[in-house]
């Protein structure tokens, strides 16, 4: 029988009284140390962390009630302008989220702040969603919305903003009664912006319908909205100026009407300073009703093992959208692993690939072969080099370029059924890929899967097993079985990335970003401050956003981490003390990342810890900064009682900027530098591992003939890369290897007899 993961996810919206008036206030930003109270928080407004290349600024900005705004991954709450017609003045930032009223009233206020240029002093609009189009309004006197209490019930909010029409804009749905939006919840799309750019002043529109069917309601005559009950959208405004078409918005939504939670794709044919005008919603995608071309069902059961799918789309149009799954045949068919499945889109959205694929069914997939090679090539590099990758998991049977065993096996504390007995794992290089992930496409049209990932581990209980593959059978030899664990070094977020997945489904390639082991080892109490909404391995949610930058490849990265624990004698485990957000950059679209690095950092006191969740990274960013959103419960402040979780306390809104300094790779080779070294001076090349291009740097002081050459892992001749006369002078090579196998590599470089050798590692 497979090893599979069963997940029903459920996400209760709650709902209390509200009144309703507008204000505007604006926010200061304060210099701050880097941990602070919890009970001090609300007094503070910024918070500053450091590195050698990177620094973190953040400001709060508003108070929620609770933290249900941000906590779902598939909203996008800030929102980034950049300068795109060089005017000077079209450049700001907007927040969106469920805001504080009182603690008499409704925790589904809209809320709306915006920031100028270097987003630390942010304007605050309140209370925006207090009138519905059809001019029923709410007052504390006379709460007289369709909702459940006739209070506004803002759910599931985003922010977009168009770098070339700047005007910010919030869209949501309105938790309304079943009579208004259908369906047994009452979801109805919605959407205002405001009528100025980004920045200090403001004037929102009146709220409008974001789904047509729900335009012109009869509501004497019993009408509801079709589709009914749209809930959770998932929501990206593709940005271009009006000679590329204009800017368009894509919402997909879910509907809670029956029980088999389709989705609905709204599209717009044009936004127009913010007013968007929108086409009837498209069904899009659903676990239960996909089918192959003989009308089966594409995935295991029918559902149920399938995540919520993600999409994002490049200026072009170019996008995918997709999830992880079983295949409905995976028990005696490829592909077998719980893997990436995406469709395709060149047309902004208005069609998705319908054929090919998985059984013409329209959906493709990152293979099992493909799969286990990334990972089994990951393993490789870190059993032929583990001194560069400290505590990353080896093979036991893994060599050196010297031949000599560098491994060990893997051992662990089981914490069950045998708690301090040492149990000994193999790695295998079958991977599951779990249910949180985020879809990014490129400027190129390349597709970036970023997912939580862990490892399938062999059991080594008779002295060994072999190099397992996963194709049905979990016995591997003797007594030796397979299993799916996540408490083992190797488990966390993975990259994955193919440039032109449609066409060449074997250019996957995939980098470790960071580890989660730790995290998923740990005793997380089922009371108190540190318990999660969810289990672990649902809470700490990926986050990937590309540069705006033309030809850029730069991707930033963020998520929620543990960052403090203490160890408990009783349970002989370590209980977690705080939760951190880190962040990543890369510079060559995802090959390789910088180490994930903790920029919140504030640890609170005990038994109030400093929690930074609910992350969203902003839609864009720039080659060398980014937004963040996150949320900071107050755990002395409980606004839901008895407390379940984080979001059943007052949370505070914040908004980061991170900055990192490092560049894009040089695509100009043998460039002189002004600065003459003082000697020879060969480095090692970057990005490292590598594919298929990688940059080889080094210096001369004087004038001189220069040989770099190649050589295999067993030191065989492979070609001569320069053999030259070179001026003094830093110098830069570019290796393009794409005409190499994946491998171990050794680059020699000879000046004036004296020769310095390097390791790269080409993975492909």
């Amino acid at each position: 029988m497979k090893i599979k993961l069963f997940i029903i996810v459920s996400l209760v919206a709650f709902l209390v009284a509200d009144d309703s008036k507008t204000e505007k206030t604006t926010t200061a930003p304060l210099q701050v140390e880097d941990s602070i109270p919890v009970a001090e928080a609300k007094e503070r407004s910024s918070a500053h962390t450091n590195s050698r290349e990177s620094s973190f600024a953040s400001f709060k900005i508003d108070s929620s009630k609770n933290g249900y705004g941000g906590f779902l991954e598939t909203t996008s709450p800030l929102a980034y302008s950049y300068d795109a017609n060089n005017d000077g003045d079209n450049a700001g930032w907007v927040a969106v989220y469920r805001q504080f009223g009182t603690m008499d009233e409704t925790a589904g206020f809209l809320g709306v702040a915006q920031s100028g240029p270097d987003g630390e002093e942010w304007t605050v609009d309140s209370r925006i969603n207090t009138t519905y189009p059809e001019n029923q309004t709410y007052t504390l006197a006379n709460p007289g919305l369709p909702t459940p209490d006739g209070a506004p019930g803002a759910r599931y909010p985003s922010a977009v903003v168009s770098s070339f029409q700047n005007k910010p804009m919030a869209v949501w749905n309105e938790y309304t009664l079943a009579t208004y939006g259908g369906g047994e919840s009452g979801g109805v799309p919605m959407f205002a912006y405001d009528v100025f750019p980004t920045g200090e002043l403001s004037n929102f529109s009146p709220i409008q319908h974001l789904n047509k069917g729900c335009v012109n309601l009869n509501l004497a005559g019993g009408e509801v909205c079709d589709p009914p009950d749209l809930w959770q959208a998932n929501v990206q405004l593709i940005d271009n100026d009006n000679s590329n078409g204009g800017p368009r918005l894509l919402a997909m939504y879910t509907s809670w009407a029956g029980d088999t939670y389709p989705k609905y794709m709204i599209k717009s044919t044009n936004v127009a300073n913010g007013y968007v005008i929108a086409d009837d919603p498209n069904y899009i995608q659903q676990d239960s009703l996909d089918q192959d071309d003989q009308g089966n069902c594409v995935w295991y059961e029918c559902g149920g093992y399938t995540g919520t799918p993600d999409f994002h789309v490049n200026r072009d149009g170019i996008g995918y959208l997709g999830m992880s799954s079983f295949s409905a045949d995976s028990d005696t068919e490829p592909p077998f692993s719980h893997t990436i499945f995406f469709k395709q889109t060149e047309d902004y959205g208005a069609t998705w690939t319908s054929e090919g694929g998985l059984k013409n069914s329209g959906y493709y997939y990152l293979s099992d072969d493909k799969l286990y090679e990334l990972h089994d090539s990951l393993l490789t590099l870190w059993s032929t080099n583990p001194d560069d990758y400290p505590g990353k998991p080896w093979y036991p049977w893994a060599t050196n370029s010297e031949g000599e065993v560098v491994g060990d096996t893997i051992q662990f504390f089981e914490d069950t059924t045998s708690l301090g007995e040492q149990i000994n794992y193999f790695n295998t290089a079958e991977y599951f890929v779990h249910y949180e992930y985020d879809i990014m496409t490129d400027q190129d049209g390349g597709l970036h899967f970023t997912a939580m990932s862990w490892p399938y581990l062999c059991e080594d209980i008779e002295g060994g097993c072999a190099d397992y593959i996963f194709d049905g059978d979990l016995e591997v030899s003797g007594s030796d079985s397979i299993s799916l664990d996540n408490r083992f070094v190797g488990a966390g977020m993975y990259h994955y990335y193919n440039p032109n997945p449609v066409d060449s489904p074997n250019a996957w390639t995939a980098t470790f970003i960071e580890d989660y082991s730790e995290a998923f080892s740990a005793d997380w109490p089922a009371t108190g401050p540190m318990t999660l909404y969810s289990d672990p391995e649902f809470f700490f949610t990926p986050n990937v956003r590309p540069s705006y930058e033309e030809g850029s490849q730069v991707l930033w990265y963020a998520s929620v981490n543990m960052s403090s624990t203490s160890w408990d004698a009783d349970s002989a485990l370590q209980t977690p003390n705080d939760l951190d957000i880190f962040m990543s950059k890369s510079v060559d679209n995802g090959r390789t990342w910088t180490e994930a690095e903790n920029v919140t950092n504030t640890l609170g006191t005990e038994g109030f810890p400093q929690v930074e969740y609910g992350h969203h990274l902003a839609n864009i960013g720039s080659d060398y900064e980014i937004g963040i959103f996150y949320q900071m419960p107050n755990f002395n402040f409980e606004t839901y009682p008895p407390a379940t979780g984080y979001y059943d306390y007052m949370n505070y809104v914040y908004v980061g900027k991170y900055e990192n300094d490092l560049e894009s790779l040089s695509t100009i080779g043998g460039k002189d530098k002004k600065i003459i070294p003082s000697s020879f001076v060969l480095k090692q090349n970057y990005p490292n591992p590598f594919n298929p291009v990688t940059k080889i740097s080094f210096g001369i002081d004087v004038s001189s003939n220069v040989k770099l050459s190649l050589y295999d892992v067993r030191g065989g001749f492979v070609e001569t890369l320069i053999n030259k006369k070179t001026q003094a002078g830093n110098h830069d090579f570019m290796l393009d290897a794409s005409h190499l196998a994946s491998g171990v590599y050794f680059y020699t470089m000879t000046v004036n007899e004296v020769s310095q050798t390097k390791k790269l590692v080409l993975m492909k």
